[in-house]
């Protein structure tokens, strides 16, 4: 029923759309042509001055070249993508972070479950920075930014952000916590009294 109201109004407006289409189609071929664009007087001096040394230009463009219609109907262009060296199949490293070029790549040797297998110094992998923020909250005083800094290579300005900016998931929970859970979800804290 509803898909019938909406088409009812399409259907009342149309007649109203075809009413005297023809009459308007004439009525629109009959209007004045548009005017070209009035020349400036020294380009109509230069065409009158070029028809009149060379009339057969002239006539040359009114007409159709017969030959240049055959040279572009023979045009062909075929393009080829060009074949890649290698298929991302055979790729043994993975692709870089940035554009950037580093002359010193270090190895992730920590076990990363994540796809990178190098990281360009001056950056870190999620997995190591939540390992510094571990790391920071057993030991704050021997994990400081200065040797963050210094272990992973990266801006003592970045070190200090991440240690103050960056902070790991905290459950808290109401009640008892047993103590060999609690040890597993924070590793650096003692039991409440």
């Amino acid at each position: 029923m509803g898909s019938k109201i909406s088409k009812l109004p399409k259907a009342g407006l149309r007649p109203m759309k075809n009413l005297n289409v023809e009459a308007r189609a004439h009525r629109l071929l009959d209007q004045e042509k548009p005017q070209p664009a009035p020349q400036y007087p020294t380009t109509k001096e230069e065409i009158a001055r070029v028809q009149k040394l060379h009339p057969e230009i002239a006539k040359q463009q009114q007409t159709k070249d017969v030959r240049l219609d055959d040279f572009l109907k023979q045009v062909r262009v075929e393009s080829h993508d060009p074949v890649p060296k290698t298929s991302e199949g055979d790729r043994t490293e993975a692709l870089p972070d940035s554009s950037q070029t580093s002359s010193t790549i270090r190895q992730v040797t920590s076990g990363d479950t994540l796809d990178v297998r190098k990281v360009t110094e001056g950056k870190m992998t999620v997995h190591q920075i939540l390992e510094v923020l571990i790391r920071h909250k057993k030991d704050p005083e021997e994990w400081t930014a200065e040797k963050v800094s210094q272990e992973f290579s990266v801006e003592l300005e970045y070190a200090r952000g991440l240690l103050t900016y960056f902070k790991t998931f905290e459950i808290k929970a109401f009640g008892q916590i047993p103590e060999e859970i609690r040890k597993q979800i924070n590793p650096g804290t003692k039991a409440a009294p």
